[in-house]
């Protein structure tokens, strides 16, 4: 009986040790990994604060949910790139009161007097596909030191307009893919 005993502790034992290392399939793990690095470029005077102008655009143009127009394309310029840095892009987020449209990724219009309704400024990529603010821009190659990424912003319709006044800040940081 006692042979018995021990031979069902064992089982029941080896039963408990089993499903404690039996994968959890309800759970998982995120590993996060990254680099800081000592050295970076620095933005060049004529891009630490960009005005683009935007044409002027009909608000027949923009006449519906997803009309697009008057993309301007602008130039980010970096210099005293360390010799290690072989690529930088532009990393962009809301500023102040501009705010992002978490559906199409656009900055929201900001002008409080004269406003435009039902339109949002779209940043583009240098392919002119879209760029949604929180997002990293495509790079540029660091030759000589320096670097021009370029980006367009352009009018976005969310249903169709009425005529005012548009406007939208970005902030950017330097990245290095």
């Amino acid at each position: 009986m006692r042979n018995f005993k021990m031979t069902l502790c064992a089982m029941a034992l080896a039963a408990v040790s089993t499903s404690a290392l039996a994968a959890d399939e309800t759970q998982g793990t995120v590993t996060f990994n990254g680099q800081l690095i000592a050295e970076t470029c620095t933005i060049a005077s004529d891009s630490v604060d960009r005005q683009v102008q935007l044409p002027k655009v009909s608000i027949q143009t923009l006449n519906a949910s997803g009309t697009t127009a008057g993309s301007k394309g602008f130039d980010l310029n970096v210099e005293n790139c360390p010799t290690g840095i072989t690529q930088v892009a532009a990393h962009f987020e809301a500023v102040g009161s501009s705010g992002v449209n978490s559906q199409t990724g656009n900055l929201t219009n900001s002008a409080t007097t004269g406003a435009a309704t039902k339109v949002e400024v779209r940043l583009y990529n240098s392919d002119e596909q879209q760029l949604k603010l929180g997002e990293t821009g495509a790079p540029a190659p660091v030759t000589g030191g320096k670097a021009t990424m370029r980006y367009y912003g352009g009018y976005y319709a969310t249903d169709a307009t009425t005529a005012g006044l548009v406007q939208a800040k970005a902030s950017y940081t330097l990245a290095y893919p």
